[in-house]
């Protein structure tokens, strides 16, 4: 009978060894997992930082004659327009040609709209 409890004893010990290494073990793979996520996470808001700085506004410019969108940085073209600068107020020309800072996507697209043929 004590054979039993003895065989009983050693399987249980050895159960629960095994139950903690594999816990120990899977513990430190989820940590690298974490740390990795933490990674993944930095360089999300970095990129989403940059994203935040170039559509924070957009600039209209001069180019040959043409008005054209940049984004919030001034040197990314976002979009290319066949509006003459001619064809605008002088007013509008100046404020162009110096760069007319335009805050919201709803103003730009009113503005493009309002001058484009």
């Amino acid at each position: 009978m004590r054979k039993i409890f003895y065989g009983i004893g050693i399987f249980l010990v050895i159960v629960i060894f095994t139950l903690g290494f594999y816990g120990s073990y899977r513990i430190s793979q989820l940590k690298g997992e974490v740390q990795e996520l933490k990674g993944v996470q930095r360089e999300y808001q970095a990129l989403e930082a940059e994203n935040q700085t170039l559509d924070s506004g957009f600039y209209l410019k001069n180019d040959n004659g043409k008005v054209h969108v940049y984004r919030g940085d001034g040197e990314t073209v976002y979009e290319y327009t066949n509006i003459q600068i001619s064809s605008l107020p002088e007013a509008v020309q100046t404020e162009i040609n110096e760069g007319k800072f335009i805050k919201s996507e709803v103003e730009l697209y009113s503005f493009l709209e309002n001058y484009s043929s």
